[in-house]
């Protein structure tokens, strides 16, 4: 007999816990070389993370805005409007980015017993 064909059979676990279906993230991090990538976390400000979001959709929608045509006075007027908005959320996401930065009041470091809490 081969020790590697011997099953370990544990008496003490219930048939609940055997039927638990697996999360979605512990199937992709099985597939992951370095568990801890999945698991890591890095401290962001709520302004920081508004700009991020904000440069992304003002991005968007200046893209969208190359997208549509303008033969018409309707496309003329949108792709304006589309251009117009991104670019205003561009601008928003520059000062979200400098908030911490510009005003005295508001600090951008993180001290490391707020992360561990």
């Amino acid at each position: 007999m081969k020790i590697s064909c011997v099953h370990n059979i544990n008496f003490n676990e219930h048939p609940s816990e055997k039927s638990k279906k697996r999360e979605f993230i512990d199937v992709i991090s099985d597939s992951v070389k370095n568990p801890r990538d999945v698991n890591d976390m890095v401290a962001v400000t709520r302004g920081i993370f508004k700009a991020y979001m904000l440069i992304m959709s003002g991005s968007a929608l200046l893209t969208l805005s190359n997208l549509i045509p303008t033969k018409k006075s309707f496309g003329k007027a949108s792709k304006n409007i589309m251009i117009v908005a991104g670019w205003t959320l561009n601008i928003l996401s520059a000062l979200f980015f400098a908030k911490p930065f510009a005003f005295k009041g508001n600090s951008p470091t993180v001290k490391r017993e707020d992360i561990n809490k």
